[in-house]
């Protein structure tokens, strides 16, 4: 799909599985190393060997070898650095430098903050990004510190939009014949996994959603994880209209077996919780529901639950290690797993994250030896004519979107964004859970109130049709013969049932991209799997690797998977529009949440195959890193993460906290043996502290530190702030609401986000009339037939 394209890779560990995306969909994806080699191959080897996978590499001194760097940057589509602004003014791979030697060049900067803003030169890791992102505050233990996932995900966010927002810039540029520069932060593209539960503040929503072991506390707590006789199940019990029947599935299961009543079983569970808090009673029935249930479970295995609740229609997953995901056998079955040769061992890796029977990715290739670049294949790209515009990069794309709840409206209204039309179908016989979602605007429970619902459906035009209904299945198709695209989100039977699977699809439109994302892919053991992505998470490792070792699984926040897999959307589709425009041939598009997010713990992966170490979960400590934790400020639930980097940063700490008699652990093996006392010691000096003031004191002094925000502290954050993080747009039924703003920025040709999403139905008569070209007479009938509901 991409050979054609050659990328420059600069990157470190922040930018690293941008080129690893890139390379995937066939890119020429070469790593620029300094004299000895990318500092990743001996301080992060499993990092490198993950993401490094089908690069090339070259060995360049950026002073001596000049000549010979501009020369690749000249014949290049791409360059891609994650360097800080003074490094990458020094090495003259500034945007305005680097366009003046190629201006076709697309260049690609990814950095903890941003490469603007009164934050951007802050220093960062992992888990101050995460802090600062709004996404850790929401994860553990209620009684303990906000807790990461134990395999580092910020970065992996990062790159992954960078791949996605740079094959967005390539279509711009078969326009224009310009390049332009992507400026991606990590924080912001970590700010994804809130999937919009920081939103409330700034929607005058009072509803705070808070960690809770295995689970989320908002007007009261939702458990998500289970024990179970042989470890945890994770089950989806959420509340609203979509999850009542699924909820009485499970719960007949357990009055089947005696540990609840028939009438218990049959409870409106989502209605009833509502009044108790509206009317400020007590949700005590609800716990000993839940104690019921964990009894339930204690009696099984999670093979048991897992297997007997699929049957039922229950949404339920076992939380699995590493080295029960390696032998899952949906994955298995799928045969994702490629074979790969890494020092002189034969192991397995993630394959392929999404299936394009057209363009299939390339089969997985080891890391590659220092300096064994050869030289590109075949010609450069070639010159696109045109002038740079002011059009939107996607402008004339058309998408009918059948995508729900989260993953795939996430993926959609990144085109919407980016200028495409997208047509988003709705049925008012199934209602979008997401429309039920909190926190809702102003605190009013409609399904035009949705702040998550907004946030994920801005900008696209909405419809209602039922595909049941014989006159709705024709509007539908002839939305097909429209659509340049058609997404969609079902488990894999629901479109075949309404007769719009790809095969049929095809026949009314042949060159049509259609996109397929469910949570385990098309085919499979386990295809028709029905659930949500902390479901997924389960499967994949995920619950098994956040949280505290001596705790049950705290699992990432909600659906965590829904906000990993939409870049791998973005990226795959921009891939195939890449062959559609060379050929005219469309495809359809296999992306199974579950193994895109798997690629986010390839390194993992890699441990145990290479070594037999299975990862657990280790709380917010680092191997590579120590003190490296979330310790207490001064206040309620007020915390700060802390990351000494080095050596040299511990010796500040110990000068700014006052441990005179500390600074002789001058290395990290002398401080990880005494690393409960080290964490005790700081938990003391800064519980006494303002957050703010511990986080001055030691971003002043080049120690990596951020207040672990809360949506308040989002919202008031002087780096969202000032690159507009947050933005209020019109919405029909509400008024102006507060979503977020693209999560990458294009420096000519930046997101347009002028609405938020659609009421249900409010664009049918529009796009009966203007888009379908019907006439008067044939609108009325379609709606006598009740087909636009």
């Amino acid at each position: 799909m991409l050979s054609d394209y050659r990328v420059l890779d600069l990157t470190d560990e922040k930018g690293i599985f941008c080129g690893y995306m890139l390379a995937q969909l066939g890119a020429q994806v070469l790593a620029v190393e300094p004299p000895g080699g990318s500092a990743l191959r001996s301080d992060n080897p499993l990092l490198w060997q993950a993401y490094a996978r089908g690069k090339q590499s070259i060995e360049l001194d950026m002073e001596r070898d000049r000549e010979r760097f501009l020369d690749l940057v000249q014949n290049a589509d791409f360059l891609v650095e994650s360097c800080s602004s003074s490094a990458r003014k020094a090495l003259g791979l500034d945007y305005k430098t680097l366009a003046g030697i190629n201006p076709r060049l697309i260049v690609v900067s990814i950095t903890p903050f941003g490469s603007s803003g009164p934050r951007t030169d802050w220093p960062a890791t992992d888990l101050t990004v995460w802090a600062a992102s709004g996404s850790l505050i929401l994860t553990g233990d209620a009684d303990l510190a906000p807790v990461r996932t134990s395999v580092p995900q910020a970065w992996l966010h990062a790159g992954a939009d960078a791949a996605g927002a740079a094959l967005i810039a390539l279509q711009e540029r078969h326009t224009s014949g310009s390049g332009q520069h992507i400026d991606i932060s990590a924080k912001t593209s970590s700010a994804q996994a809130t999937l919009s539960a920081y939103l409330g503040p700034g929607n005058n929503s009072e509803l705070v959603v808070q960690r809770e072991a295995g689970g989320l506390a908002g007007a009261f707590p939702v458990r998500m994880t289970w024990p179970c006789s042989n470890g945890y199940v994770a089950i989806t019990m959420l509340f609203g209209p979509a999850f009542t029947e699924p909820n009485r599935r499970l719960l007949r299961w357990v009055a089947e077996h005696g540990y609840c009543s028939d009438a218990e079983a049959e409870r409106d569970w989502g209605m009833d919780l509502a009044a108790m808090v509206t009317a400020g009673e007590s949700p005590e029935p609800y716990f000993e529901l839940c104690r019921k249930i964990e009894a339930f479970t204690m009696k099984h295995t999670r093979e048991t639950l897992f297997e007997e609740g699929l049957g039922r229609g229950v949404y339920i997953a076992p939380t699995l290690d590493i080295a029960g995901l390696l032998e899952e056998r949906h994955f298995i079955s799928r045969e994702f797993w490629q074979p790969l040769k890494v020092e002189g061992k034969n192991i397995r890796v993630p394959g392929r994250f999404a299936r394009l029977p057209k363009t299939p990715l390339i089969e997985s290739v080891p890391a590659p030896q220092l300096g064994s670049f050869t030289g590109f294949d075949g010609e450069t790209s070639g010159s696109e004519t045109g002038s740079a515009s002011a059009d939107l990069p996607l402008k004339g794309l058309k998408v009918l979107d059948f995508m729900w709840v989260i993953a795939g409206p996430i993926f959609t209204r990144v085109l919407s964004d980016y200028g495409a039309t997208v047509i988003r179908v709705e049925s008012m016989t199934r209602l979008d859970a997401v429309r039920a979602s909190p926190p809702f605007k102003d605190d009013e429970l409609n399904m035009s109130a949705s702040t998550p619902y907004h946030n994920f459906n801005a900008g696209k035009t909405g419809i209602t049709v039922d595909p049941s209904n014989p006159a709705g299945k024709k509007v539908l198709l002839d939305l097909v013969r429209w659509a340049d695209v058609v997404t969609e989100s079902f488990s894999p039977k629901a479109m075949k049932a309404w007769g719009l699977d790809y095969d049929n699809l095809k026949a009314a439109n042949p060159d049509l991209i259609m996109v397929s994302s469910c949570l385990m892919g098309q085919t499979g053991d386990r295809a028709m799997v029905p659930g949500y992505g902390n479901m997924a998470a389960a499967i994949t490792g995920f619950y098994e690797l956040t949280g505290w070792p001596d705790r049950s699984p705290a699992g990432p926040y909600l659906a965590y998977t829904d906000g990993v897999s939409p870049r791998f959307m973005v990226a795959s589709l921009m891939a195939a529009l890449e062959h559609h425009r060379s050929t005219g041939e469309g495809q359809h598009i296999d992306l199974s949440q579950a193994e895109a997010a798997i690629h986010f713990l390839a390194p993992a992966i890699l441990d145990y195959e290479l070594s037999g170490n299975i990862n657990q979960r280790v709380g917010n400590r680092d191997d590579r890193m120590c003190p490296h934790g979330v310790f207490p400020a001064k206040g309620d639930d007020r915390w700060v993460a802390i990351a000494c980097q080095d050596d040299e940063a511990w010796q500040v700490l110990c000068e700014v906290a006052g441990f005179d008699d500390l600074v002789s652990l001058t290395s990290l093996g002398d401080r990880k043996q005494r690393e409960d006392e080290l964490e005790a010691r700081i938990s003391s000096w800064t519980s006494g502290l303002d957050e703010n003031d511990i986080q001055a004191a030691l971003i002043d002094r080049g120690i990596a530190a951020y207040v672990v925000q809360n949506g308040v502290e989002c919202m008031a954050d002087p780096q969202n702030i000032a690159r507009d993080h947050f933005i209020q747009v019109p919405q029909a039924s509400v008024g102006d609401i507060m979503i977020e703003n693209s999560r990458y920025r294009l420096s000519r040709t930046p997101a347009r986000v002028d609405r938020a999403g659609p009421d249900q139905g409010e664009h049918n008569f529009e796009v009966l009339s203007e888009v379908l070209g019907y006439d008067g007479a044939r609108i009325a009938d379609i709606y006598a037939s009740l087909a636009m509901e």
